[in-house]
């Protein structure tokens, strides 16, 4: 008995020492402190980096020290803020801390949600929302021949004459490689005889507007358009190749669907947790009140 009975005194008192360690101030100035709790703590929601050098380093511990006391000093300034000596910064300050704490309170419930399985649901969204997750538009890619013609440095209209010249001859068999290497002025394209070296789809970024259209007008590989103008000059186009439109397999999008499912899981369930703070049928409103504070901002009659 005397054993256990000195066991219990023992714990009693090992407790009793831990709860002063952590209520035990740390450091203190200006009547300004911090607990060995509240520095444990900040000191955990710093960088690995700042950790460190605090740890090896007392003049840069100091320095992070200083800073944290300095915004425990700042807010107790902010506490000094009266609605008799200033009410319009005191209510702004109030409402400052009821958004912050607003924020914690959400964010405290987001962090306690549980998201359910979404494969049911993610493959019935595949369905249904076929076109949004899955669809591969229609691709082409392309050869031109490109008469320069920069704006206000030659003109248009004799460009198109020479350019048309060339198309009729190339509809009539001419070799395109040939017709590149005589007539193109886009040296990086002639040099690759005319290849458009990218897979685009109609209103391809980066890609001047003009030209995937014509593109996109061309009827059957190997085909020409007709003259395009853009930026650049005009254009002869012809058609190399198509990919088809295409859906993707559910397993290539199931990861996208699910997240998004997810997201709208959480917003919703935020959502229908704050109308849970919604005026209830029990409040009771000052008529007289309202009607003295809101009368300024009545529309002129």
């Amino acid at each position: 008995m005397p054993i256990l009975k000195a066991l219990l005194i023992t714990s009693l008192l090992s407790l009793f020492a831990q709860q002063n360690a952590w209520a035990q101030t740390v450091i203190e100035d200006d009547g300004v402190g911090l607990s060995y709790a509240e520095l444990k703590y900040i000191v955990g929601q710093w960088t690995p980096q700042m950790q460190k050098v605090a740890a090896d380093d007392l003049g840069d511990r100091l320095e992070l020290l200083n800073l944290t006391l300095v915004n425990k000093k700042m807010a107790r300034e902010a506490k000094k803020i009266s609605r008799e000596s200033d009410p319009e910064a005191y209510w702004r300050y109030k409402l400052m801390i009821r958004g912050a704490q607003r924020k914690f309170v959400i964010d405290q419930f987001a962090q306690t949600l549980v998201v359910p399985d979404m494969s049911a649901l993610a493959e019935e969204r595949y369905d249904t929302e076929k076109e949004k997750y899955a669809l591969i538009r229609e691709r082409r890619i392309s050869s031109h021949i490109l008469f320069s013609c920069p704006p206000g440095q030659c003109s248009r209209a004799d460009t198109k004459v020479t350019g048309q010249k060339v198309l009729d001859e190339l509809r009539a068999g001419a070799d395109f490689v040939e017709m590149v290497q005589l007539h193109s002025g886009d040296a990086g394209t002639r040099a690759k005889d005319g290849k458009f070296d990218k897979w685009m789809f109609l209103g391809e970024p980066k890609v001047s507007p003009p030209y995937t259209g014509g593109v996109f007008e061309i009827d059957e590989i190997g085909g020409y358009s007709e003259l395009v103008s853009t930026e650049f000059g005009v254009h002869i186009i012809r058609l190399d190749g198509i990919e088809e439109a295409h859906f993707l397999p559910y397993a290539e999008v199931k990861d996208k669907i699910i997240s998004d499912l997810e997201v709208e899981y959480r917003k919703l369930s935020i959502k229908n947790f704050t109308t849970g703070f919604n005026i209830t049928d029990d409040a009771t409103i000052d008529a007289e009140a309202m009607e003295k504070i809101f009368s300024k901002y009545k529309a002129p009659k």
